[in-house]
């Protein structure tokens, strides 16, 4: 049966050829003419060669006809042929003209008559152009130069048929049993058995396998690569293969996101270790948005249009199970570190000597574990507003730091109290150094409940290595303000000697612990000062007598400051406040005396009506009535400004009357 078809074609070629050349006088052909059609029963009777009747359906005259016959032909390739070449449209159209050739045309000419053997011929080789489409569209995936051309030729096969669908659909009367083919349809779910396939082989190499730890993870990182490699693979080579109305990239997008997502959702139901759970969480959160969102692909396939890998209420059910998890091995392991200091203390020890400092390795263990579970979570859940779930632990933790340093303190006849108090503040340095480096990891409520509670654990520390000195101190604080501090320099010199030796007896401290002391040091120095001077044990009667105490207060906050900074403290803004008191006690204009009060409380915001009274006692000979305009202007600007900007020295000077 071939060999009779072959036979027949090569005749009606050779029929072609002497009228070709007869009309036009070349002997070589210039040009291809793939559509032959197919030769039937009715080449026979060697009628003349016509065009198919879709072609001629589309002319206005026979002038293109002829102009066709007319052209110079190399070859006409039988439909076999064309199908062995790939040029699976050429086929089609073939078949698209025998079809109409034997079902009758769908304009309103006459119906030609068919026969029962070329409608069976016709339906075979019909499976046959598709059963190469499918073969093309199923080697998108893996294209080289050959199959690109048979795809972009698939494609046009394709639209043709879908073209002859509605071609047939307006017209009434009996269709061929294939109309409609759908075959848009079938070449949709081709795609889509295909990328199934791919998702279900894909396969990490050797090497990469190696590195993830289960069946599970590699089974996830094997489908995502494949997915990211082929959508790769389809907007770089398969795009151009297809016209843009068929969107062919973001049904690709579409069928690969399907497929992923089937395949999460199947691992999901199963009882997930927790590693497990974290890597899944991974790739629906990070790695698969990552993925989805590089340039090339988002040129061609539309992201937020494939939604996410798994659903709403399947992934919170998962990110609940991993955070509280996370939260509970992170809690073990910083209550784990703080028992073992706990434990350390009573039973004793002293802290590790670093550099001359006493050394605790509570904040860099804690630390280190509290940023290792941001850092998970941010990277599994790809979304820092969760990290702050983690911070409400870290709040909890520095209140059982806080109840462990009141049990040093009410324990400190312990030996080794002092030194652990040394180096517990280091921690709370370096607690509060991280609460404001990840201010943005924290709860605002958290962040700051978190920074109230290092700062008290701070001045309950640097309070209690003072606090002996303040004690040693006390004999030389009582002479301060009285007929002996301002007759004898001698007073003053013994407190300077006394505060000298206990700044160089401090010893243990890193630098900045270390500073920050002498700082709290000389604060506590200036305010028991000034406590001292307020309560009023000298009466300066006269101008000269107050000149003399202003002389002394101001010599005296120079020599504090002096030896403070030298010491290291920075608090070098306290020696200004004894100079503003100094030039309190000078002046005698009363004008003069309103204005520097003014100028007193508006830098050191806190000075209370009290504390300004007995300033003002010590100037025995200032009447009562300018004692009260003093105090009426220093009241009037306090009632038109609300500012509370300054240092608030004078709330700490308590005590005093």
């Amino acid at each position: 049966m071939k060999l009779l078809r072959r036979l027949r074609d090569e005749a009606a070629m050779r029929t072609l050829r002497t009228r070709n050349t007869s009309g036009t006088g070349s002997t070589k052909p210039e040009t291809l003419v793939e559509h032959s059609g197919k030769t039937t029963s009715a080449g026979r009777n060697s009628k003349p060669f016509t065009l198919p009747p879709i072609l001629r359906r589309n002319s206005k005259s026979n002038t293109n006809t002829s102009s066709l016959i007319a052209t110079p032909l190399t070859e006409l390739l039988t439909f076999e042929q064309n199908l062995e070449r790939n040029r699976l449209s050429a086929a089609g159209q073939q078949l698209i003209d025998r079809e109409e050739h034997l079902y009758g045309r769908i304009s309103e000419e006459e119906i030609q008559p068919t026969t029962k053997r070329e409608k069976e011929q016709l339906t075979r080789d019909r499976k046959g152009l598709l059963s190469h489409i499918d073969l093309a569209v199923k080697s998108s995936l893996s294209l080289d130069e050959d199959r690109l051309e048979a795809l972009k030729s698939a494609v046009k096969a394709i639209l043709q048929e879908e073209e002859q669908d509605r071609r047939w659909l307006k017209q009434e009367g009996k269709q061929p049993s294939w109309r409609p083919s759908e075959c848009r349809r079938h070449h949709d779910t081709v795609i889509q058995s295909l990328v199934e396939e791919c998702m279900v082989n894909a396969e990490l190499p050797p090497k990469e396998s190696n590195k993830l730890r289960s069946s599970l993870q590699r089974n996830i990182c094997g489908k995502g690569r494949r997915l990211q490699e082929d959508l790769l693979r389809v907007v770089k080579d398969v795009k151009c293969c297809y016209p843009e109305d068929m969107d062919i990239c973001n049904l690709y997008g579409k069928l690969y996101h399907q497929a992923f997502s089937a395949g999460m959702r199947k691992v999901a139901e199963y009882g997930l270790c927790m590693v497990d759970c974290a890597y899944l969480l991974y790739w629906v959160n990070v790695a698969y948005p990552e993925i989805l969102q590089n340039l090339e692909l988002t040129k061609a396939i539309n992201p937020e249009a494939l939604g996410k890998l798994l659903t709403e209420e399947l992934t919170t059910q998962l990110e609940k199970q991993y955070l509280t998890h996370t939260e509970t091995e992170l809690q073990t392991l910083i209550n784990k570190v703080l028992n073992v200091e706990e434990q350390a203390w009573r039973e004793g020890s002293v802290p590790e000597l670093r550099d001359n400092c006493y050394f605790s390795p509570l904040a860099i263990d804690v630390i280190q574990f509290v940023n290792a579970a941001f850092e998970s979570v941010k990277t599994v859940l790809g979304d820092t507003s969760k990290v702050q779930m983690i911070a409400c632990l870290l709040k909890d933790f520095l209140n059982s730091c806080k109840k462990f340093q009141e049990k040093v303190l009410k324990g400190s006849n312990k030996r080794n109290s002092r030194t652990v108090i040394m180096a517990n503040l280091s921690c709370v340095e370096q607690f509060r150094d991280y609460i404001v480096k990840k201010a943005d990891l924290f709860p605002v409520d958290i962040k700051e409940c978190c920074l109230s509670i290092v700062a008290d654990m701070k001045n309950c520390g640097y309070r209690s290595l003072t606090s002996p000195i303040h004690k040693d101190l006390k004999s030389q604080y009582s002479s301060l303000g009285t007929p002996i501090w301002l007759e004898k320099k001698q007073v003053f010199e013994k407190l300077l000697e006394g505060i000298y030796k206990h700044t160089q007896d401090v010893r243990g401290l890193t630098d900045s612990c270390h500073q920050e002391l002498l700082g709290q040091l000389h604060l506590e120095v200036t305010v028991e000062y000034v406590r001292r001077l307020l309560k009023r044990k000298i009466k300066l009667r006269d101008k000269e007598m107050q000149e003399q105490a202003a002389r002394s207060v101001c010599e005296d906050g120079q020599r504090l400051n002096k030896l403070f900074t030298e010491a290291g403290s920075r608090e070098e803004w306290l020696s200004d406040i004894l100079a503003r008191i100094a030039e309190v006690l000078k002046l005698q204009d009363i004008s003069s005396i309103q204005l520097e009060i003014v100028t007193l409380s508006q830098a050191y915001p806190y000075l209370s009506d009290v504390q300004m009274t007995a300033l003002l006692s010590l100037k025995s000979n200032l009447s009562t009535s300018a004692v009260k305009r003093i105090k009426k202007t220093l009241l009037d600007i306090q009632d038109t400004t609300s500012s509370q900007d300054g240092p608030s020295f004078f709330s700490k000077v308590l005590g005093f009357h």
